[in-house]
């Protein structure tokens, strides 16, 4: 998406930074139930933030592909 090499990789390290602590991420969700599960011997699946994830990566597809067309 961006056109420089370098703000490229600090982009993408602060995108993985956020996706990892936030309180909504849902890779934050699958860490804490897999640890969860693995004290407890139960896991839960989180359905509401796998939903999310999936919608996101949808938009953010969706929005990759229009702006390759505008660019080209």
């Amino acid at each position: 998406m961006l056109h420089r090499r370098g703000w490229s990789v600090a982009a993408t390290v602060l995108g993985v930074l956020l996706a990892l602590v936030t309180s909504g991420s849902p890779a934050k969700y699958a860490v804490t139930g897999l640890v969860s599960g693995s004290l407890s011997g139960t896991v839960r699946l989180p359905v509401l933030p796998l939903a999310g994830a999936v919608a996101i990566a949808a938009a953010v597809a969706a929005l990759v592909c229009r702006l390759t067309s505008v660019r080209e």
